[in-house]
């Protein structure tokens, strides 16, 4: 009999700790997944940005929340693009996120062809990826019954595919980006992931050159269209200097957070980026904000697009 209401109680709880990450969760989805995206690899945010500059791009991405509570969201993030020749870029991207009892992994593959429009550095590019993603309930750390159907039926859905497009305008200052980030959302309903992800995504710079000390000043505005829930505005700032051996990033979301970066430029073929982001509004008396960890190195370059 007391093994019986033990097995009913952690069963309560934890159905009761899965309700409350799918309150928390939307809050979460509100910002972006991996602020790197805005400047320092644009590639995780749009197709076709894949391949866009001369070298192989290879970028580790490591964010966590800042106060090290238990079971909190962790991102690893993998990346690598190339441009092939012949106007044709190739990338892939593999994304993992652990929160608590649920892990999610996304790789994606992307073809992008980069079209030049004239002999003054304007270009139009297109991109598409296939992707496949999988999620699951970590068993090995469920505190209950672990054949309860509900549970097994999660980790019986198997691997959905999915897919990107986006096309950009770039030119020697100005950048243009429109992006659908999940095909599947218009095609298929997915009864467990039916709201809180980015249906659409925007953005626009202008790059100003400064001087020789403090190099240059890109400005940059983005929208994001989030299914079920409020959508997001971005404007931020990346200001490099000391000869484009550094650079400062500061970027507002409109959930009332922000975000701040600094990096390092070795050699051009070594980028550094640390970046910290505070909470949205609503529970940033809960928890402190999200570090993340960028290293980038390029190699291979061959001649531009």
């Amino acid at each position: 009999m007391k093994s019986s209401i033990q097995k009913y109680t952690n069963k309560k709880l934890l159905l009761i700790l899965l309700l409350v990450a799918g309150t928390v969760f939307p809050v979460l989805a509100q910002r972006n997944f991996v602020p790197a995206q805005y400047y320092f690899n644009q590639y995780l945010g749009n197709a076709a940005m894949a391949g866009i500059d001369s070298s192989l791009n290879i970028t580790l991405t490591y964010s966590k929340q800042y106060d090290d509570m238990p079971d909190a969201p962790v991102n690893k993030l993998l990346s690598a693009d190339y441009y092939l020749g012949k106007r044709v870029g190739v990338g892939v991207n593999i994304i993992n996120q652990k929160s608590g009892l649920l892990n999610e992994t996304r790789i994606a593959a992307s073809f992008a062809y980069h079209l030049p429009l004239n002999d003054r550095g304007q270009l139009l590019h297109f991109g598409l990826s296939a992707a496949v993603e999988y999620n699951n309930l970590l068993f090995n750390e469920v505190n209950g019954d672990q054949y309860d159907p509900s549970l097994l039926n999660y980790n019986s859905r198997g691997a959905p595919m999915d897919g990107d497009f986006g096309i950009a305008f770039t030119s020697d200052k100005l950048n243009i980006q429109a992006a659908v980030p999940t095909i599947r959302n218009f095609i298929v309903k997915d009864i467990y992931k039916t709201v809180d992800r980015a249906t659409f995504y925007s953005a626009a710079s202008y790059k100003i050159a400064l001087g020789e000390e403090f190099n240059s000043l890109e400005p940059k505005i983005s929208y994001t269209m989030v299914k079920g829930n409020n959508d997001i505005w971005d404007a931020g700032l990346d200001f490099k200097c000391a000869h484009n051996l550094a650079s400062i990033q500061a970027i507002y979301h409109s959930t009332k957070s922000f975000t701040v970066g600094l990096g390092i430029n070795l050699q051009s073929r070594i980028q550094m980026l640390a970046m910290y982001t505070t909470e949205a509004n609503a529970i940033r008396k809960y928890t402190d904000g999200n570090l993340s960890l960028n290293l980038k190195i390029a190699l291979f370059q061959r001649k531009s697009i």
